[in-house]
C-alpha cells in the first residue's frame, strides 16, 4: 500500500467522520475537537474559562448547535 492510497482512505476517513458528526446532536470531548478543529489542550482550557458552551457530568459534552453558534458568534469581517 503506497503513500497515496493510504492518503486516500484517510480523506475518506475524514469525509465519513464529518458526515457522522454533522448528524450528532451531542458531541463527546473528542469529537467536539475535530468538529471545531480546536486542539485538545486549547479547547481544556476554553472549558476551564467557560469560553465555550459545554456540559460536565462525569465527562464534557458539546450541543453541536451551540458550536455552530458560538462559531458563527467570532466572525471576522473582510476588508473591502
Amino acid at each position: 500500500m503506497g503513500n497515496n492510497t493510504t492518503h486516500t482512505i484517510e480523506e475518506r476517513l475524514t469525509a465519513l467522520e464529518a458526515v457522522f458528526l454533522n448528524q450528532k446532536e451531542i458531541l463527546t470531548f473528542k469529537e467536539a475537537c475535530v468538529y471545531t478543529g480546536i486542539s485538545r489542550s486549547t479547547l481544556y482550557k476554553m472549558t476551564a474559562a467557560k469560553k465555550i458552551p459545554h456540559y460536565k457530568t462525569t465527562a464534557l459534552y458539546f450541543e453541536r448547535k451551540e458550536l455552530d453558534s458560538w462559531i458563527r458568534q467570532h466572525r471576522v469581517s473582510a476588508v473591502s
